[in-house]
């Protein structure tokens, strides 16, 4: 194809510099040790440069492939661009590996960046396009955080008929579109989002590929404290509290400029994804509504306005979770749930897996036991692991403690039968609930009575990376609690960072246990890292799972001879 590595072409010229100057983008000249010689584009972490033009001198289909340099960056490298007749920018990350995962299924550390990242440009397919007349916008990440972009060079690969049509049969089908992408909170928590097409780049990427439900959360902490106009429950950073951290700040102020201007994010955003054809579900975290300082000091106004509807552990002191037991709670987090119905949403999702539980040892809780079993619940033993989520190894206390929660899920269930979907049926209650039986109990959950019930229809399995017990995803349980009945359950897929042909081999392994289709948890990372993206979006093509996890498993790299006019390689750093 064509190499175009020299940038520094780019127009405006007065945007770009050959030194680092105020809000410029400027050139590095570079040589890699297979031939490439030429000059990238970058800017520095603080600078906010214009958006360059960078004409492509060909015409037809071709693939676009990108070479993005990293330096001492990996985490914080992000490159917006786009072709210049579209209206959206694509936000772009490097490659990172996976997590490592300890013998015993723990995760340890952060994703790590591909080798050599310091010392090596990074090449992948962004997409292909028909790029009759057109040029490539590029642009940098919108951020309060320290964020840098230094593209390097742009290779463009002229397209057969034969690829054309493989590329556009790539996209979604009806029958394919059996993904979930999920966002726990906010998706545009500390982004300087200020207008409505940076809401909408967000969700972008979904579009012609297999995602059919897009679960979005709606809170800060946890339910109560929202990120939409609530009469229930009460807008992230009302009351003038001091936000712990830029983020927080940033995104409450970006939240209130739109207010002021009449336009409501979530609704942008509910509007975008229908119109990438796909449903949507608003939900919340059900678990703390407090935590230890500094980092999330601002703790639910329910619940600090409420300590008598508080948990109490064994000894009577209150803990950071709202009980199940009163019906006074189970009101308040129907009603949260009923505002979420306006945006016009396909169903509501539950996070049930965000630091249960949700009933202990109240005094409703502790009188009913008594009268079921004659004891007091507190005289059980303990569980000595005190794992999360489990207080006790008495199935009696577990069992009785989840009633209270499936009252909840029953009451929801009634609301919601009192609406009806965008398209008149029945709007759907979605859990993400623990990776077997046992773990559910632990945490108060209770999946195979809300199947029999009909209180459920799409559970979710937690992002599981390990194989060990109780790390693994039973999905012969999920299998058995489903099995003839209308609710389906998801597989979610982990790691979030590793090469496409695994994501193959754990979805096929997923369908091969029984699962309706792939989750996909924490989306946003994966969904900027388009060297794994381009096989993610085609889960869902079940027929070609098995060639795509026989794919290549590596990453393509350049490793540089000279960066400006010295040898960058670190071991002469």
């Amino acid at each position: 194809g064509i190499l175009i590595s020299d940038l520094s072409h780019c127009e405006p010229q007065s945007a770009i510099s050959s030194t680092p100057e105020r809000d410029r983008w400027y050139t590095i000249p570079y040589e890699t040790r297979d031939g490439i010689e030429g000059a990238m584009l970058s800017k520095g972490g603080v600078a906010h440069p214009p958006d360059v033009r960078l004409p492509l001198p060909v015409e037809g289909w071709h693939a676009i492939y990108l070479g993005m340099f990293l330096g001492e960056a990996h985490d914080r490298s992000r490159l917006r661009v786009k072709l210049a007749g579209e209206r959206l920018f694509d936000l772009l990350a490097p490659s990172s590996l996976g997590h490592r995962v300890s013998p015993k299924g723990r995760v340890l550390g952060r994703p790590g960046p591909l080798p050599g990242y310091n010392t090596s440009i990074e090449e992948f397919l962004w997409k292909a396009a028909d790029l009759d007349g057109q040029d490539l916008i590029i642009s940098h990440a919108r951020s309060v955080d320290t964020l840098y972009s230094q593209l390097a060079f742009v290779r463009l690969v002229p397209m057969t008929k034969r690829e054309v049509r493989e590329y556009t049969g790539a996209a979604g089908r009806p029958d394919t579109k059996l993904l979930i992408a999920q966002s726990d909170g906010q998706v545009y928590y500390g982004g300087e989002v200020k207008t409505v097409e940076e809401i909408q780049e967000i969700f972008e990427p979904m579009r012609d590929t297999d995602v059919g439900k897009f679960f979005m959360g709606t809170c800060g902490n946890a339910a109560g404290q929202t990120f939409f106009p609530s009469k229930v429950g009460k807008f992230y950073g009302e009351g003038g509290i001091e936000f712990v951290d830029k983020n927080g700040r940033a995104t409450v102020e970006a939240y209130r400029g739109f207010l002021s201007r009449g336009i409501d994010p979530l609704k942008v955003a509910v509007d975008h994804v229908h119109s990438l054809g796909i449903d949507i579900y608003l939900g919340f975290r059900m678990g703390s509504m407090g935590a230890i300082p500094g980092l999330w000091l601002e703790s639910i106004p329910f619940w600090v306005e409420h300590p008598e509807l508080r948990c109490r552990d064994r000894d009577g002191l209150t803990v950071q979770r709202l009980s199940m037991a009163y019906p006074e709670v189970r009101r308040f987090y129907v009603g949260l749930f009923e505002e979420l119905l306006e945006y016009g949403i396909e169903g509501v999702q539950l996070i049930y897996t965000r630091r249960p539980p949700f009933v202990l040892f109240e005094e409703p809780v502790i009188e009913e036991f008594k009268r079921q079993h004659g004891i007091d619940p507190r005289e059980l033993p303990d569980d000595p692991a005190r794992r999360s989520g489990c207080y006790t190894t008495d199935e009696r206390l577990m069992r009785h403690w989840a009633g209270y929660l499936t009252q909840f899920m029953r009451e929801l269930r009634e609301m919601l039968d009192r609406h009806r979907a965008p398209d008149g049926g029945r709007l759907q209650v979605a859990a993400n609930v623990h990776q077997n039986g046992p773990r559910n109990l632990e945490g108060n959950m209770d999946p195979e009575t809300w199947v029999k019930e009909g209180l459920i229809d799409v559970l979710v399995t937690p992002p599981c990376t390990g194989v060990a017990e109780p790390h693994r995803v039973d999905l012969g349980y999920y299998r058995r609690i489903t099995e003839g009945t209308s609710v389906l359950f998801y597989k979610d897929v982990a790691p979030r960072s590793m090469p496409g042909r695994d994501y193959a081999r754990r979805a096929l392994r997923a369908y091969e246990g029984g699962a309706a289709g792939i989750a996909l948890w924490d989306s946003g990372g994966r969904i900027i890292t388009k060297s794994q993206w381009h096989t993610v979006r085609q889960l869902g093509h079940r027929e070609d799972l098995k060639r795509m996890a026989r794919q290549p498993a590596g990453y393509h790299t350049h490793p540089l001879n000279t960066l400006f006019d010295w040898n960058p390689d670190d071991r002469y750093g």
